[in-house]
Formats: structure tokens, C-alpha cells, sequence
């Protein structure tokens, strides 16, 4: 089956994503292989998201009134169109041939339901750091899992698959929908992982304050709660119990970029 065989369509959750919007939409336009749709799912922006993204002729808008990204993206979803749903988030930058290298491995794997790939921080002076603790993270908590994860900034699945889990996945904003997405899809195929796929992304997550920072990763458990059994849930928390480590090092690095934006400024 030739890669031109299988559609692509990308799917943007969006909430007041002025900042990042346009550059997530110009790697886009640059891929070797444009994907064949690409939706912007604003979730009620109150800035110029919606203004930003109209710009681009190849963008369809949608909007979800639900608030919270599980809402919006199940709404790009059942919206696109494609054999192959791309899932990024409006803080991603896609390396040009992000949808070229996504379409090949479902062509070359049948088996597959899903891909994801890793992260390439733009917005963190310490960025190896930054990317060591997030992919050794990630794959962690896939081997606690028992099953690869996908990470929402930088994964596709086939529409098939969700067809499949649609009405099965847990529609509450207290969870990571992508870590759920993983749980429900593996029960259907192989999740995969492209190694040389990265996506560079805002680690703006890390730049919160720390009580934001631990109900955020909170959920990342309460997922593993409903979805695994107890053992697999308390070694996640061990897991999750580094985060909290390494935290004074992301105030470290926002001290860092804080810094590097002030001499910018001059």
C-alpha cells in the first residue's frame, strides 16, 4: 500500500492559543506531505486563536462549548474525515516531514492503531535536561502500564480505532486524555513509537506554579486508577514521586529563561 493510500487528518484542541497558534499551523503548511485536513478545535478562546487560525485556507474550524481539552478533542475527531487521526497540541512544531514519517508507519504496520513520538523543548535553557527527564518519564510509565503511552502533543491514531473506543473513553477533564486514549486503544492494536519523529514543544507545563503542578500530575494517576489495578496504580506513584525532585529544577530553569527574556528586552 503506497503512503498516498491512507488519508491524514490533524487534530488542533485550542484554548486561547494566540501565542503559539501560528507557528503550530506554519509547520504545517511546510510538511513534504500535507496531511489531507487539519482541524482547529477552539474551546470557547476569549483571544485571537480563532483569528489567527482563519488566516490559514487549509484550516477547518470547530468549536467545542465542553471546557477542557478531552471535550475538544473528541470533537476533531468525530469531525475529521481521515483513515489517520493526527493529534498535537497548538504548542507544537512539527519537523517537515512529521505527517510523511506518521503516514508511513500505519502503511507499514497494519497492526498498528497508534504512533507516537517524543519531544524536542524549545522554550527551556536547560533543554537537554529538559528532554531527558521527559522522555525517560514517559517511557517509565509505559513499561508501569504495561503498554506504550501516547503523549497529546505528538501522536496519531487510526479512525478506525476510534470508531472503536469512542464511546468508551472516560470523558472528564480530571484525567490525561491522551494517557486514557493509550489505555482504551490497546485493547484493539499495537500502539508504536517513531523514534526520529520529535516535536518541538513549550514546556510551559513545568512553568506553573507547584500546587498547579501536582493537581496536574494528579490526574495522570487518577487515569491509571481507573484503568490498571492497584499495583500498577502505586508503582506509578512511585514513579510520579520523581517529578516532585525535579521540580526546583524547573524554577531553576524559569529563573533561567525569565533572565534570558530580560536581556532580550534590552
Amino acid at each position: 500500500m503506497s503512503k498516498s493510500a491512507l488519508t491524514l487528518s490533524i487534530v488542533i484542541p485550542a484554548y486561547n492559543e494566540e501565542r503559539y497558534i501560528g507557528a503550530c499551523l506554519d509547520s504545517i503548511a511546510a510538511q513534504t506531505q500535507k496531511p489531507d485536513e487539519v482541524i482547529v478545535v477552539d474551546n470557547n478562546s476569549t483571544d485571537k486563536t480563532v483569528e489567527v487560525a482563519a488566516k490559514y485556507s487549509f484550516v477547518t474550524i470547530l468549536h467545542e462549548p465542553q471546557q477542557h481539552q478531552v471535550f475538544a478533542q473528541a470533537t476533531g475527531f468525530n469531525g475529521a474525515k481521515g483513515d489517520i487521526l493526527g493529534r498535537i497540541d497548538a504548542d507544537s512544531v512539527l519537523p517537515t516531514d512529521w505527517s510523511e514519517k506518521v503516514t508511513e508507519a500505519f502503511v507499514d504496520d497494519p497492526k498498528l492503531v497508534a504512533v507516537t513520538g517524543g519531544a524536542d523543548p524549545y522554550d527551556v535553557p536547560m533543554k537537554w535536561l529538559g528532554s531527558a527527564i521527559f522522555h525517560g518519564y514517559i517511557y517509565v510509565a509505559g513499561l508501569v502500564a504495561g503498554h506504550r503511552l501516547l503523549w497529546g502533543s505528538n501522536c496519531a491514531i487510526r479512525a478506525g480505532g476510534w470508531h472503536k473506543i469512542k464511546n468508551k473513553v472516560m470523558m472528564r477533564p480530571d484525567i490525561w486524555e491522551d494517557y486514557d486514549l493509550a489505555f482504551c486503544l490497546n485493547q484493539h492494536g499495537k500502539i508504536g513509537y517513531i523514534a526520529n519523529n520529535l516535536v518541538g514543544v513549550s514546556f510551559r507545563a513545568m512553568h506553573t506554579t507547584f500546587a498547579y503542578h501536582i493537581s496536574y500530575q494528579l490526574r495522570s494517576i487518577r487515569t491509571f486508577y481507573h484503568r490498571t489495578n492497584i499495583v500498577r496504580t502505586a508503582l506509578f506513584c512511585l514513579q510520579w514521586a520523581g517529578v516532585l525532585a525535579v521540580y526546583p529544577l524547573a524554577a531553576l530553569d524559569d529563573w533561567l529563561l525569565q533572565r534570558r527574556e530580560a536581556r532580550a528586552r534590552r
